[in-house]
């Protein structure tokens, strides 16, 4: 029997649908007489990828002035979704960074470079001693560390932000394809990009949107050059916390130096609990080993690492009080840079192809100016925000011959 292709033509075709791919959607959706198609090749929301979960931190709390700048500009586009749609995304908690302060940066950044961009730019915060930090939170802190509490920062409830883009971007007349795996993706011509899914499917745009996060090399290998990028698995769960406690934990990150003796790379976070029905946090390690570190998700593996459960759940158990039972453990993809800044821009030699990528596990807090820049791209507007520190064609994300797949 033959197999018959159906064929799909739009103006702009976006892969992936994380939050990246339905911010994009959702702005580019605003403009009348644009045919728009997203494709997601599993469900929305996907476990697999890093857009899962229920919420996301966000915060002007950074040692690099620029991401401070971006999430204030985040931060607005955020408020104004609030209130187009009559919607709560932000939870307003306050964020606790404490532990060491040596004047070295770490994948996000530092006590005292944080201080520093907070102090430029007039940002409110209390600096806290170890006293302090045991008195006001459930916590065991070592006599040297030291504390940064920014009370405007807070969480983004990212489920429901998920399901606000992608109900949006569907009434505004996006449609949305799931269980569409790309597996070629051609440019026909300087004006059309032909793209085929497993299911037999072909999709021709004029415009495409590349939002594949970890899958990213995977795609660009089938026609290109992959980029410099590498794909972290990080570990992230729930804990039960005793009842009495449950109003006590902040959201925090703690920064350590790292203890290559044990593997433990000193990074770790928390979220304050917010369902009352279970007394749950949840907390995450914020590195790496570079042996867990891959260039592709075919190489990726599903199960947390039992050596760094054990260094979780030891951390916890050695620095917070209450902490009880773990109740789940995920282990999701990072898409990461050299140097940590996401990747948006036009693919270089592809004026088709607009691509964001390198969201290091930070990029849902920026989620609407994301989209919004995206948007801008394709339709060949001025940034409303200088992308230059995000260009695809920096040194550090430019692949050299043995970095490639």
């Amino acid at each position: 029997m033959t197999e018959t292709t159906t064929y799909f033509n739009a103006d702009v075709v976006i892969i992936g649908g994380g939050i990246a791919g339905l911010a994009t959607a959702y702005y580019l959706s605003q403009k009348q007489n644009l045919q728009i198609i997203l494709l997601e090749k599993d469900s929305i929301p996907n476990p697999n990828n890093s857009s899962y979960g229920d919420e996301r931190m966000y915060r002007r709390m950074y040692s690099n002035e620029y991401l401070s700048e971006l999430q204030e500009e985040s931060l607005k586009e955020w408020k104004n979704l609030e209130t187009q749609h009559d919607c709560q995304l932000l939870r307003q908690n306050g964020l606790l960074f404490y532990g060491e302060a040596w004047d070295e940066e770490t994948i996000e950044g530092s006590i005292p470079g944080a201080r520093r961009v907070m102090e430029k730019k007039g940002i409110p915060f209390e600096a806290l001693n170890a006293e302090q930090l045991q008195q006001r939170w459930p916590m065991r802190p070592k006599s040297d560390f030291i504390g940064l509490f920014e009370s405007t920062s807070g969480m983004v409830w990212s489920a429901r932000a998920i399901e606000v883009f992608r109900s949006q971007a569907e009434a505004n007349g996006v449609s949305i394809h799931t269980g569409q795996e790309t597996v070629s993706l051609n440019c026909t011509s300087s004006s059309t990009v032909e793209i085929k899914t497993r299911s037999g499917n072909t999709f021709l745009a004029n415009q495409v949107v590349l939002t594949t996060g970890a899958w990213t090399n995977d795609l660009l290998s089938l026609f290109t050059t992959p980029l410099n990028l590498e794909i972290w698995p990080m570990v992230w769960g729930h804990y039960r916390v005793e009842e009495t406690l449950r109003e006590q934990f902040p959201q925090w990150f703690c920064f350590q130096q790292e203890k290559p003796d044990t593997n433990d790379g000193g990074l770790y976070y928390g979220f304050p609990c917010h369902t009352p029905e279970t007394s749950l946090i949840k907390v995450g390690i914020d590195w790496c080993p570079p042996e867990l570190r891959t260039k592709t998700m075919s190489t990726f593996v599903r199960e947390p690492h039992p050596e760094l459960v054990q260094l979780l759940d030891r951390f916890l158990r050695h620095n917070w009080d209450g902490i009880k039972e773990c109740v789940g453990l995920y282990f999701s993809p990072y898409t990461m840079t050299k140097d940590t800044l996401f990747v948006l821009d036009k693919l270089p030699g592809y004026p088709q192809i607009s691509l964001f990528t390198g969201g290091s596990g930070q990029a849902f807090k920026f989620a609407p100016l994301l989209g919004k820049l995206l948007a801008e791209l394709v339709l060949d507007r001025t940034p409303s925000f200088d992308l230059s520190p995000l260009s695809a064609s920096r040194e550090c994300v430019i692949s050299s011959p043995d970095e490639q797949l």
